[in-house]
């Protein structure tokens, strides 16, 4: 529908429930809307609806149980007499132009569930108040130009019941309260990311027995891998990139095991030491299909894959964009096997290390495998004709590494560009335009080559060593039926020697 809302829907003195969402109606909300002291319900979401709220709405919609008005083109404040609307339980303003702060007043609405005003352009602190919210379940300021401590610095010991908490993309600043997850928490998505954090995770998180995603990119957080974190059962994904955590993941393999991880992303810190083997083989929900429990909320992230950063839509009831990046860290040594038996993957970015040694032929197990980025590293010897069989592959980044040999032909490999392959300078064959030469053919070919040779030395081993059991028996004839001649022994010798080392030399 288009158009404007009319002003007689003001004169519906009955009416309890009024939804007109998901159209294209555009101009102001009629203010005698808000005469319908009945209401229960308003939902006009995702409409273009401009102008602003009325300031008393609380004397005019006592019964007001559920206010939708999520994007739209709404502007000015948050109305400060809310306080008045004692049943209200859902709020949301999310995807407007609103701005000023959020009232003190918001923290009387002592019936409140839901409060989302995500994606506006809200400032100021998040108000001490509304650690008074006892029902709180949802609570969604993301993305607006908040700042302070998270809470004003308050307390959660109130925010039991909450189970969504997302702070992201504001200005907050300092430490993440201890106190955030206490032993009744029912917390299951906490989104942090994008604000300018500092200090370490608070080990309180280890109370979150029901967290399934923990989200503190792009902060100032400094802290060791918390490894801790594996001891929750329900945690599936954890992103902590773009921040100053440091020192090696491998203290980790003796306490966690982070049995339903489905998505890992350390890329931007500064992680060193080699990757653990022991780490990769718990991560049980990348190497076999794990069944959930029902969820209906949906959470939102940022992956970058394909040289992009996207939000990915969540529903925890399915499963998850499965991925691992490691990217941009100090990690050295060989990739271990072990990460090719994560057989659910279906991104895997661990470029910008030191990494050495060859691309595991184990890799070709990854069958789900849509992205593939080892691009700058000190990667040695072949690329595995294996890797062919990925048959789902649509990324491949193997660029400025120190790759030989020719390219693997045939399925997905026929589709990868230079640039996929580009810093590699002993790599040949399509798609680049060095060519290879007689001895680079491809590994299956050169495998059939060395092994013709193999055969072709043992069966020449063979006919010597058949011709020389001769020449020794005739030979032993002759010296022990003539006394010894040591003269002829040494000048036999002699030119054995020579023969079988130029013969030797030959064959290598």
């Amino acid at each position: 529908m288009t158009g404007m809302i009319p002003q007689q829907i003001g004169n519906l003195k009955n009416l309890e429930y009024l939804s007109l969402e998901e159209n294209n109606l555009v101009g102001p909300i009629p203010p005698a809307i808000f005469n319908t002291s009945t209401l229960q319900v308003i939902s006009l979401k995702s409409n273009q609806l401009s102008g602003s709220l009325p300031s008393n709405m609380r004397l005019l919609l006592p019964n007001l149980e559920f206010l939708y008005l999520g994007s739209n083109q709404l502007v000015g404040s948050l109305p400060i007499e809310i306080a008045g609307l004692k049943d209200l339980t859902y709020f949301s303003l999310s995807n407007n132009r609103i701005t000023g702060s959020i009232p003190e007043s918001f923290g009387d609405l002592m019936n409140l569930e839901s409060l989302d005003l995500s994606a506006n352009n809200l400032s100021g602190e998040i108000p001490k108040s509304l650690e008074k919210l006892h029902y709180l379940k949802y609570f969604n300021v993301s993305f607006n130009r908040l700042e302070g401590e998270i809470l004003g610095g308050g307390s959660f010991a109130n925010w039991k019941n909450v189970t969504n908490l997302d702070l992201s993309g504001n200005n907050l600043s300092g430490a993440i309260p201890d106190r955030i997850c206490d032993l009744n928490s029912s917390l299951r998505y906490l989104g942090l990311n994008d604000n300018q954090l500092e200090g370490a995770l608070p080990l309180s998180l280890i109370n979150c027995s029901e967290l399934v995603i923990l989200n503190v990119a792009n902060n100032k957080l400094s802290d060791t891998f918390p490894h801790w974190l594996g001891t929750l059962p329900k945690l599936r994904v954890l992103i902590l990139s773009s921040n100053r955590f440091h020192g090696s993941i491998h203290d980790s393999i003796a306490t966690s095991s982070f049995p339903r991880l489905q998505m890992l992303d350390l890329s931007g810190n500064e992680f060193t030491g080699k990757l653990p083997t022991k780490f990769f083989q718990n991560l049980k929900a990348l190497r076999e299909e794990v069944e959930y429990e029902h969820d209906n909320y949906r959470y939102s992230v940022n992956v970058t894959i394909r040289g992009l950063e996207l939000p990915f839509t969540i529903t925890v009831a399915i499963p998850i964009f499965t991925c691992i990046d490691l990217s941009i860290n100090g990690f050295h040594g060989e990739i271990p096997e072990a990460v090719g038996e994560l057989s659910m993957l279906l991104a895997l970015n661990l470029s910008h290390n030191t990494l050495t040694g060859p691309i595991p032929p184990k890799f070709a197990n990854l069958a789900a495998l849509e992205s593939l980025d080892l691009s700058f590293n000190k990667l040695s010897g072949r690329i595995p004709s294996q890797l062919t069989d990925l048959t789902f592959l649509e990324v491949l980044k193997f660029q400025n590494n120190n790759l030989v040999g020719s390219i693997p032909r045939g399925k997905q490999f026929e589709t990868f560009e230079n640039d996929s392959y580009a810093g590699n300078l002993d790599l040949c064959g399509f798609p680049l335009s060095k060519e290879c030469s007689n001895g680079e053919g491809s590994e299956t070919e050169n495998h059939k080559v060395n092994r013709k040779g193999i055969a072709f030395i043992w069966k020449v081993a063979l006919m010597g060593y058949g011709s020389g059991m001769v020449l020794g028996i005739s030979m032993a004839y002759v010296v022990f039926t003539t006394g010894r001649p040591w003269w002829l022994v040494k000048i036999i010798e002699r030119d054995l020697k020579e023969k079988v080392a130029s013969w030797i030399q030959k064959k290598r």
